[in-house]
């Protein structure tokens, strides 16, 4: 691991002490619905290379993604993956396209051929 990663590494998880910290000393403080950690791996291969060494079990979706959970008591550490990635990703920024342009009044069109405007 590089300098640089494990100096990013430390500091997330100073911050996450410091949140457990703060989130003790403020009883009061709302906590998330969601207990879930959630960290993308991007493909199916990386969340089955991330369960095999720390020797969890993989599941995978209706739609063929991959992932795997480590609990902490009510709070899970969700690691998951994509059967195909760039196909996902490209899905979503067309509906992140869509969405915004929808927002605005506008409709998304395919270009014409040769078009690079």
């Amino acid at each position: 691991m590089s300098t640089s990663s494990q100096n990013d590494r430390d500091a997330y998880i100073a911050a996450l002490r410091n949140l457990a910290d703060w989130l003790e000393q403020n009883p009061d403080a709302p906590i998330s619905n969601d207990e879930r950690l959630l960290i993308p791996l991007t493909t199916n291969a990386a969340v089955e290379e991330f369960a095999n060494h720390h020797g969890l079990t993989v599941e995978v979706d209706k739609d063929g993604n991959a992932y795997t959970v480590i609990p902490f008591g009510p709070f899970n550490y969700y690691a998951y993956g994509y059967a195909d990635w760039d196909s996902w990703r490209e899905q979503h920024e067309e509906k992140t396209a869509r969405t915004w342009a929808d927002s605005k009044g506008l409709t998304i069109q395919p270009r014409e051929a040769g078009d690079e405007s």
